[in-house]
């Protein structure tokens, strides 16, 4: 027997709403590689990064404790995001069960969504009308423990927000 996740209410988060960025941050630079725009973003002097990056892949790791976001450019396929109230579509697509949207400094529209009871989430962009991923600067994904803490996870979205092309 298969079910259905029963769909939750989704949250509309302006930036001005985020916890702030603390004003000692570290700018870093990713991408860059296939169709995949270069960019820098803005993190916390707390939280650290690294980078593994090569002629077909580009992963940017930021970090604090457990709270992880990754940036992953390389050649992998795309996929429709799909959320509560969306009809199916042929193909592969993600559908998430609830999500939070959020808009970037350079004017990118973002939803992170959550597929079940787990401690990832995934970020879709909006795209030529519609959600999807991976976004302009690649595959991005939350990881967290268990019981996340809300406000880390409104800093990471913060990250994500300040994210512009280099």
């Amino acid at each position: 027997m298969t079910t259905t996740p029963t769909p939750t209410a989704f949250v509309t988060q302006e930036l001005s709403d985020q916890t702030p960025i603390e004003e000692n941050k570290t700018t870093v630079d990713g991408g860059g590689i296939l169709v995949f725009n270069a960019y820098t973003l803005q993190i916390p002097n707390d939280w650290t990064h690294g980078r593994e990056k090569d002629q077909d892949l580009d992963r940017l790791t930021i970090s604090n404790g457990s709270y992880n976001i990754k940036i992953f450019q390389a050649a992998t396929g795309g996929a429709p995001c799909l959320y509560p109230g969306d009809a199916d579509v042929e193909g592969p697509s993600s559908r998430f069960i609830s999500f939070v949207e959020f808009n970037g400094i350079s004017n990118n529209q973002f939803r992170r969504g959550t597929t079940g009871p787990q401690n990832s989430m995934t970020v879709c962009e909006m795209q030529s009308g519609n959600w999807g991923q991976p976004t302009s600067f690649g595959h991005i994904s939350y990881q967290m423990p268990a019981n996340p803490d809300e406000d880390m996870i409104k800093i990471m979205d913060n990250i994500i927000a300040s994210i512009k092309k280099k």
